[in-house]
């Protein structure tokens, strides 16, 4: 006859085969069903679309306050060693202080990459939140030009330096 302890034993090591039996299938089930990762290679900036309607006009000038050597590709496979994490190549949500909503935002009004946030001034980027509502009320787009520079610019070494100095995307050292 077996005592209390040998059959709780027995239960218990044969929930163990269990679980690791069931972990084995599901990892070989989500192996099999994943998509394969693409290399790591530069892509061709996709070309800018026009809006389908274009924003007020601002009477004051676009000048840039960082310089953009408007680069033709952006690699992502240096991006992704400096430790950011491209969807594609011009995702502007690496910028900090974008998610997918500013993104998606910024897309609708004709800013379709690192290069065009770049050249954009902060006047015009305010005047984009605005139209976006409510909801981007908060955001503060003083450093995208500059950390979208550095992207277009394949700078990542000195982009990810950049936003380790950054606090919620604001420049502490800049002052309010």
């Amino acid at each position: 006859m077996m005592t209390v302890l040998a059959c709780c034993l027995w239960w218990f090591l044969f929930g163990l085969l269990l679980g690791w039996l069931g972990n084995w299938l599901l990892q070989r089930h989500v192996r099999r069903t994943s998509a394969p990762v693409p290399p790591a290679v530069a892509a061709p900036l996709p070309e800018p679309t026009p809006s389908p309607a274009p924003p007020p006009p601002i009477d004051e000038p676009r000048a840039s306050h960082a310089p953009v050597s408007h680069a033709r590709l952006v690699d992502v496979g240096a991006a992704r060693a400096a430790g950011f994490n491209l969807r594609h190549a011009d995702d502007l949500t690496i910028i900090e202080g974008i998610g997918p909503k500013l993104d998606e935002l910024l897309r609708s009004h004709g800013v379709n990459g690192f290069a065009a946030l770049a050249a954009l001034d902060p006047e015009r980027m305010n005047a984009i939140l605005e139209q976006g509502g409510p909801y981007f009320r908060f955001a503060n787009p003083s450093t995208w030009a500059r950390q979208a520079a550095l992207a277009a610019d394949n700078r990542w070494s000195e982009l990810k330096v950049l936003q380790e100095e950054l606090i919620g995307g604001i420049d502490p050292e800049a002052g309010p």
